[in-house]
């Protein structure tokens, strides 16, 4: 065996341990008494039988008294509740002489082994199980039969007998006993208390929860062992407690002492025994001291790492190693079911160690006296665990808890569970806008593959044996059984752990809201269901009053620190030293150390719109006060403190779930969902904030303001309304059963109720006004309830005014075109009609105004600018209603709005530095709508020609606020300056027209006709509007036909430019030859121009006609000249007109436009001819 391993082991890496040939470390993590203990050698012929002069108490703070006594059956408990850190951290957690037991099987062929073993995540507890011992006690009374039957009847008397766990003999314990207290040198100091080496963890910001609770039937004298050691043994990492007393002098700092019988040599279990005590303490070697019926005779030095070569006790480390490796790799693959107990037993004869599972021989887990401490440890630890990244392992560990404990005997500890679960759900921290639910990587949930969840008791399956016990009745219960043969147990295991390959060993936590929020809410009301079995036996309104006034007290007379004591830091180094770890824990504790890193808790607030995805409209918690309640932990037994304590807990998570629920509803347009959670999250935070424990989770404005949010947005989707309606009525189960808990805890929590703000009540609106009006009433209650955010709900209040003012504007303009619609204007239908529009127009008219006030008290300039234009756009509604001509009152209404746009203007300055670049566009825009549609109006108008330079002035305002900047609306803005300058053109040629004399004027006007013409011409062309170009083209074609008319000196000259104007129509006769016949035109301003418009056919037909009719009237003009030049002309024209007879008529555009291209390109050609 040692052969085969030999080169394996000069591999090995050196260290310090004793014994160099094996890996070992020791860290001391507690000891209760200072070590090492200062020792003399006694002289020859000393009788140790004699007690000796320190005999008596004062040996006691040397922890020599500790070898007489032995662990209790919880003594890993104990160590694990000392340091719930190294629980799922180390692999095994027991006492020294366990660990010894079990690693002497190789060597103790008959030797009987009967431990407890439970697992608790990764860790395996052990401890020693005296068979005859707990069998007596009646609460083991279901194991006793079962031992009887399948055990004992297979034993032999002797063997039956040697099941005691009997202690070494009471004479040699007192003899060593003696021997030690003899060898303590007196110290020349006086001994200092033994420093508590525990290390110190970072302050819990979290609420303070109930201590695991101890049980009555444990001994009070319990066994505390000298040190805790943090022994590492090869890979196998181990909390052990250990009684080994360590003595030191200046020759031999550190070294142990044993006292042995000078006839009797070392046999290899004694051997054995002194190597690992040695190693599990780091103690390089130990100091024989022998003796003949208590007379020293010699003392014999030897080092940790001879022991193994001892004459009569040689043993194998690497065996020792092996069987380690063997039996933790057997463990580990079967105890595999935390909160199940589990009991190794080997007895005299056997050659195989056995390990069954026992919880499914208990018909009720109380009946198991492990059940409590394995509940209370799965507890604690995962109460020290939860502020890891590792919340699936935390939850698998509450759950069991749950399922292990009763909850009429435990239900502070149930409550403080299931309000963790509720908190690994949903928590404290969490932002109900971004709730950021994520799920924990693959390689953290799954590093413990092992620790799976199960169900109690378990159902079966994966056992290498299993025996039918007989219960009540005809069914049976089947034991699982494992077997670990000790014939090759010595032999190099070929997995270090062994562990079984498994799939996820459960649900994830999930990282939807509403999936996390209904399991948060389902734990939290059974926390509070479990609070119904907290027993308070004073007089309940005493104990209010004792509550009350202690509150009081502490609010008066904070703690305060002592100036006499250091305040500890909480220090982390920078550096930390990595630790080489078995792979699965180095990768975990490098995952939580990243995890702990990441901070994104980023927010943002502008006026206008804001970078972050985050809704700062949002439901917000307060994190900045303090969450939590700010009274000081109750004692353990102030029952009536730690309901009220954990009732506020789970109210607060109820309440926070509630408001997630709320937003993510709102997030995803479920609007009567959110109003009916934020109904639920408002009467919980109306009770916590009348409990004795008062506590605030939610801010008042944004719950109340989300309200608002919810009734406008229904108003935006109402012909959703029937779907909001079904999900607001809509009550699930667990929010009916919340509600009910609500309801009782108002009455019993509650003195008397005061109204505060968060006293909601939600009702459904009944039409889309409705729906406006409720949210402006709960943005006005947020504004009062919520000082700091008073802007910001008053501006979402104008907002939704706004949004009202224009629908009345809207239903105002519907009612008066049914009332135009009337045969009889004075038909009462039709006097109800204009009844009904005076009323709504006035309501639009009060909503815009009182949003106006709203803007102007907030000073929010960009939504002031806007609401003028609103206003503005009011006025013209307003003079649109108006069937007259252009009079009085239409200027009047035109002239005030034309003032609204100019004071937005204003108030926004200049657009390069307004900050608002958009609004200063939009009101630009409405400015320049407002202006062209009254020019517009005066334009066709007929009986006002003489108010052209007022139209001219209008029409050039309006292209002066046209903005032209490049954005998505630029098409519409070009298409608008387009018309303008068409308008323009028209209005000049109208002018131009009608004036008879020739002069100054006449020019003037034909000047800034073919101008305007020209640049509305040159806009389309950018635009490829065909119909617009071709329509602005042949008017300005019209034009010089007229002046060829009146001045006959100009006619030649005019006509040839109407044919250079018609030719250059070639690039837009493209457009509409390649013109696809299923595209869509783009959308254009509805302007009145539209409805006269000629269709695209007609301008093609009419734009060959007059082609043809220039063409003729130029030949007809040059052959009444006799001039040579003119007969030149004569004839290129005449060649043009020939070619302009090809063009083909069709009623399909693009070949019509086809034909036109070619007689175009054709007289190009022509015309080079005559150059």
């Amino acid at each position: 065996m040692e052969d085969m391993e030999a080169d394996n082991d000069q591999k090995r890496t050196k260290s310090r341990s004793p014994s160099p040939g094996i890996k070992s470390t020791a860290v001391v993590k507690y000891t209760a008494f200072q070590s090492p203990v200062g020792y003399a050698r006694l002289q020859c012929n000393t009788d140790l039988n004699m007690p000796p002069s320190n005999w008596g108490a004062a040996i006691d703070s040397y922890g020599l008294k500790q070898i007489l006594t032995r662990g209790t059956g919880f003594s890993s408990f104990r160590m694990a509740h000392m340091f719930p850190d190294c629980v799922g951290e180390v692999d095994v957690i027991s006492g020294a002489e366990c660990i010894k037991k079990l690693l002497k099987l190789p060597y103790q062929p008959n030797g009987t082994v009967s431990m407890m073993v439970h697992r608790v995540e990764n860790t395996l507890l052990l401890d020693d199980f005296d068979v005859y011992d707990y069998l007596m006690k009646s609460e083991w009374s279901w194991l006793k039969d079962f031992f009887y039957e399948n055990i004992l009847k297979t034993m032999s008397e002797q063997e039956r007998t040697s099941l005691t766990l009997a202690p070494a003999p009471s004479s040699a314990l007192q003899l060593t006993h003696k021997f030690l207290s003899h060898s303590v040198a007196p110290p020349l100091q006086p001994l200092q208390p033994a420093p508590d080496t525990q290390a110190v963890c970072l302050p819990d910001k979290r609420p303070f929860l109930p201590e695991p609770e101890t049980r009555a039937e444990e001994p009070p004298n319990e066994h505390l062992y000298n040190r805790n050691v943090l022994w590492t043994f090869e890979d196998i990492h181990m909390l052990i407690g250990s009684d080994l007393p360590i003595f030191g002098d200046k020759d031999r700092p550190c070294v142990s002492l044993r006292l042995r019988d000078a006839r009797e040599p070392i046999n290899v279990l004694t051997g054995i025994d002194y190597w690992l005590d040695n190693l599990m303490c780091n103690v390089p070697e130990v100091l024989m001291c022998y003796h003949l019926d208590g007379i020293v005779q010699k003392y014999e030095p030897m080092k940790t790492e001879d022991l193994p070569n001892m004459e009569n006790s040689k043993f194998s480390p690497k065996v020792i190693r092996n069987v380690a490796q063997n039996i933790l790799s057997f463990l580990k693959s079967n105890a595999t079911k935390a909160g199940h107990t589990y009991w190794l037993f080997k007895g005299p004869h056997d050659d195989v160690v056995k390990l069954y599972d026992l919880t499914s021989l208990c018909p009720d887990s109380l009946d198991n006296p492990f059940t409590t401490p394995v509940a209370m440890l799965l507890y604690r630890v995962a109460r020290n665990m939860r502020m890891t990244n590792r919340s699936k392992h935390v939850r698998q560990l509450l759950e069991h808890v749950i399922e292990l404990l009763k909850v009429e005997r435990y239900p502070q500890i149930v409550a403080s569970s299931h309000y963790m679960l509720a908190d690994l759900y949903v928590p404290a921290t969490t932002n109900p806008a971004n709730p950021d639910f994520k799920e924990e990587t693959s390689d953290s949930d799954c590093e413990d593959p092992d620790f799976a969840t199960s169900e109690y008791p378990p159902t079966g399956g994966g056992a290498d044996s299993a025996v039918d016990v007989p219960g009540d009745g005809d069914s049976a219960l089947a034991l699982q059984i494992h077997n670990l043969a000790l014939r090759d147990i010595g032999d190099r295991v070929r997995d270090t752990i062994g562990r079984k390959s498994s799939s996820d060993s459960g649900s994830a936590l999930g990282s939807s809201a509403p999936q996390r929020c209904g399991r948060a809410l389902t734990h939290a009301l059974k926390g509070l269901l479990a609070l119904h079995h907290v027993t308070i036996n004073k007089c309940k309104e005493e104990e209010r009053e004792r509550v009350k006034q202690q509150i009081i007290i502490e609010e008066q007379h904070p703690k305060m620190a002592n100036p006499f004591e250091p305040i500890k830091m909480s220090y982390e180094p920078i550096t930390k030293t990595e630790v080489k770890e078995h792979n699965s824990r180095s990768r975990r504790r490098k995952r939580e150390r990243k995890t702990s890193d990441k901070t994104a808790d980023k927010t943002g607030n502008c006026l206008i719109e804001s970078k972050s995805n985050i809704d700062k409209n949002a439901i917000q918690v307060l994190k900045e006060k303090k969450v939590y309640p700010t009274w000081h932990e109750p004692n353990r037994d102030d029952n009536f403190a730690w309901k009220l304590h954990l009732k506020t807990l789970l109210y607060e998570n109820i309440c926070l779930a509630y408001a997630t629920l709320a937003e993510y509803s709102y997030s995803n347009e479920q609007y009567g969902f959110s109003l009916k959670y934020i109904d639920m999250a408002s009467k919980c935070q109306k009770l916590l904030s009348n409990m004795i424990i008062k506590s605030k989770v939610v801010d008042a404005g944004c719950l109340i303001g989300r309200v608002g949010d919810n009734y406008f947005q229904m108003s935006k989707f109402w012909h959703r309304f029937e779907q909001f309606k079904k999900q607001f009525e809509t009550d699930h189960d667990i929010d009916s059963k919340i509600r009910l808990e609500l309801e009782n805890d108002m009455i019993e929590e509650v003195d008397k109720v005061v109204a505060d703000e968060f006293e909601l009540d939600i009702s459904l609106p009944t039409s889309e006004v409705s729906a406006m009006l409720l949210s402006c009433a709960a943005y006005s209650a947020a504004a009062a309830a919520a000082a700091d955010r008073r802007a910001e709900l008053l501006r979402r209040k104008a907002s939704v005014r706004n949004e009202l003012a224009v629908r009345y504007m809207n239903d105002a303009q519907q009612i008066y075109m049914k009332y135009i619609e009337e045969p009889d204007l004075k038909d009462p239908k039709a006097k109800l009609l204009l009844k009904q529009f005076a009323v709504t127009s006035r309501k639009s008219l009060d909503c815009l105004d009182e949003a106006t006030e709203i803007f102007k008290q907030v000073n929010d300039i960009p939504n002031l600018a806007l609401l003028y234009c609103n206003k503005g756009r009011y006025l013209r509604f307003k003079a649109h209603c108006d069937q007259g001509g252009f009079g009085s009152e239409k200027r009047r209404l035109y002239n005030e709005a034309e003032e609204l746009y100019q004071s937005a203007l204003s108030l926004l300055g200049p657009k390069e530095t307004c900050g608002a670049t958009s609004v200063w566009e939009l009101v630009a825009w409405e400015l320049s709508c407002h202006l062209y549609t009254r020019a517009v109006l005066m334009q066709d108008t007929p009986d006002i020609y003489n108010e052209v330079t007022e139209v001219a002035e209008a029409l050039k305002h309006a292209l002066k606020h046209c903005p032209l900047s490049p954005g998505p609306r630029q098409y519409l803005y070009q298409f608008r300056a387009a018309m303008v300058y068409h308008r323009l053109g028209s209005l000049y040629h109208s002018q131009y027209r009608i004036t008879q004399e020739e002069g100054p004027k006449r020019r003037t006007l034909l000047n800034a006709t073919r101008t305007n013409y020209e640049q509305a011409s040159n806009m389309f062309a950018l635009l490829e509007d065909a119909s617009m170009f071709l329509t602005v083209q042949l008017e300005h074609v019209a034009v010089l036909e007229t002046q060829a008319a009146v001045s006959p000196n100009l006619k030649l000259k005019s006509l040839q430019s109407a044919i250079q104007l018609l030719r250059q129509c070639h690039s837009i006769m493209k457009v509409l030859k390649d013109k696809d016949p299923e595209e869509k035109e783009t959308p254009k301003p509805d302007d009145g121009d539209e409805k006269n418009m000629k269709n695209e056919h007609s301008l093609l037909s009419l734009y060959e006609n007059r082609l043809h009719f220039i063409l003729k009237s130029i030949i007809q003009y040059c052959r009444s000249k006799s001039n040579k030049d003119y007969e030149k002309i004569t004839d290129l024209h005449k060649k043009l007109y020939c070619a302009s007879l090809k063009i083909k008529k069709n009623d399909d555009i693009r070949l019509y436009a086809a034909s036109i291209c070619d007689v175009l390109v054709n007289m190009d050609e022509i015309s080079k001819e005559f150059e």
